[in-house]
């Protein structure tokens, strides 16, 4: 299949042909930018929920430590209780 304008193989049909595909891939250009705009905003919101998420579970590993230390000296203290009454 000839694609030189200067072969005697070249027609309007092919001119046309030619001219169509220029169109789609000019469309698929267009198409795939706003792709990756949509996906680039996508992507920063979802690392924005991520930093959120991420924030609130360091505060709730923060109380669970809080909350094992209190229970471990509790039970350490009702220990100490209870060996000193000689139970």
């Amino acid at each position: 299949m000839a694609t030189n304008p200067n072969d005697v193989n070249w027609t309007v049909n092919t001119t046309e042909r030619f001219l169509e595909t220029t169109r789609q891939v000019d469309k698929l250009e267009m198409e795939h930018r706003m792709h990756e705009v949509q996906c680039e905003e996508r992507w920063k919101t979802t690392f924005q929920r991520l930093e959120g998420i991420d924030g609130r579970l360091k505060g709730m590993d923060q109380r669970m430590l809080t909350l094992g230390g209190t229970i471990i000296l509790f039970l350490a203290g009702l220990v100490v209780t209870l060996t000193t009454m000689g139970v």
